[in-house]
């Protein structure tokens, strides 16, 4: 027999009743279902544990404080390509200058007080 929990619906201005139990599947930030497809086993290189499903991969993410690159959208990777090619080339913006400029004032205050 089915387990039911009761619930406020602002919808229905009401108690509604809720099944409880059986398959869940994980919904996405758009409030749709997802189906994530199988993982094959592999060992992080991160800690060297071995991760075999999803459950584990989420764990590892969380424990290492870690995401995995498929998270990342292609325009993401552009848009950090383009600013390490700017930083590289040595370029920076005005703020940058300031910031890096008041790091290394700091920097020398701190030692001058030794």
């Amino acid at each position: 027999m089915p387990r039911y929990r009761q619930t406020w619906s602002e919808e229905e201005q009401d108690y509604v009743l809720i099944k409880m139990g059986g398959p869940t599947a994980p919904l996405g930030n758009d409030g749709n279902l997802h189906i994530r497809r199988d993982i094959d086993p592999f060992v992080s290189p991160v800690d060297g544990s071995t991760i075999r499903t999803h459950r584990d991969l989420d764990n590892h993410n969380k424990r290492n404080n870690v995401v995995s690159s498929s998270e990342f959208s292609p325009a993401f990777y552009e848009r950090k390509a383009k600013e390490r090619a700017r930083l590289y080339s040595g370029e920076h913006t005005p703020a940058e200058k300031q910031a890096r400029g008041e790091e290394i004032h700091r920097i020398i205050e701190r030692l001058e007080r030794r």
